[in-house]
């Protein structure tokens, strides 16, 4: 991602001017325009536009901003505890990288829940000598983590982005709904249903489930909703749907974000009408030194899979 464009975009934002902008980063008006032109090439999508009131985000433009916000924030964070007064100390940085001796394991931020119940005990059992960390990324930054070498094991919803590595499949994760439990009767497991009701489609908009995003775009032409409420947390999505003002198509392991309090008014209904399903894989890099734990936590996982989560599943 090019930093320099996103610093440029942020600042014409916050300045609502070409010019003020350039002041603020001391450079030329030529140079900053240059700055974001590159970096809505990199996007393939315009960022902003001009208007009789100036420069204006484009639809675009806003979607994207939070996300640039978070970006440029993350590495500024990185930035300032690796350098100057609180610089992380050389043997704290050394214990939290831990280096060769570390298992690193991957896993999609949504999948964390419904997966490190299971590994923790396994680890904690079986490999009590092998120090091991968790890494909670979206499928693509796992991908990318495992080509550096970053991690040595990853499980994440696959999607088109490929890699030369081990990847076995693991789990089909259905999509439900996820709704009031007095919208059950009107819904019927249907989604040809969901035009009956008079309320909002709770679109959840993060970065653990875009990476599916040409699932969730299919899905989205298929309902027929009235009206539209985007959110980015689980838990503003709960209370939505948990207040009876919305309802939504999720992955049925949204069942393992939900406390048991919720589930008295939230039920995770069955859709017959749609076969969507969003595939979870394991991914790792052939490794001598943690060959049998990896081995072995494949073949817990799967186990739970076949088992313990079904189970799960078909009492709720």
């Amino acid at each position: 991602m090019n930093i320099d464009g996103l610093e440029s975009f942020l600042s014409v934002v916050s300045n609502k001017s070409i010019s003020k902008a350039s002041k603020a980063l001391h450079i030329t008006q030529p140079t900053l325009s240059t700055r974001i032109r590159k970096l809505e090439e990199e996007l393939d999508f315009v960022l902003l536009k001009r208007s009789w009131d100036g420069i204006e985000l484009t639809e675009e433009g806003y979607f994207f901003l939070p996300y640039a916000i978070e970006l440029l924030g993350e590495l500024q964070d990185a930035s300032f505890a690796l350098t100057g007064d609180n610089k992380i100390s050389y043997q704290l940085l050394s214990s939290i990288t831990a280096g060769k001796d570390e298992l690193r394991i991957g896993i999609n931020i949504w999948l964390a829940p419904v997966f490190n119940h299971i590994i923790i005990p396994y680890m904690q059992e079986h490999f009590p000598h092998i120090p091991f960390k968790f890494i909670t990324r979206p499928t693509n930054v796992l991908k990318k983590l495992l080509e550096y070498g970053s991690i040595q094991f990853s499980i994440h919803y696959e999607n088109k982005a490929k890699t030369p590595f081990l990847c076995e499949p693991l789990l089909q994760d259905e999509l439900v709904f996820l709704c009031h439990k007095d919208d059950v009767t009107i819904l019927d497991g249907k989604l040809a249903n969901s035009v009956k009701l008079d309320k909002k489609l709770i679109v959840f908009e993060h970065a653990a489930l875009t990476n599916n995003l040409d699932k969730i775009s299919s899905l989205l032409r298929l309902v027929q909703a009235k009206d539209y409420q985007m959110v980015d947390d689980v838990q503003n999505m709960l209370a939505f749907v948990e207040g009876g003002h919305g309802f939504t198509v999720l992955p049925r392991s949204i069942l393992y974000h939900i406390s048991e309090q919720r589930m008295s008014n939230i039920v995770i209904l069955p859709i017959d009408d749609l076969n969507y399903r969003a595939s979870v894989a394991l991914e790792y890099r052939e490794n001598p030194r943690f060959q049998e734990p990896i081995s072995g936590l494949t073949e817990e996982l799967k186990r739970f899979v076949q088992v313990m989560y079904k189970e799960k599943e078909l009492s709720e």
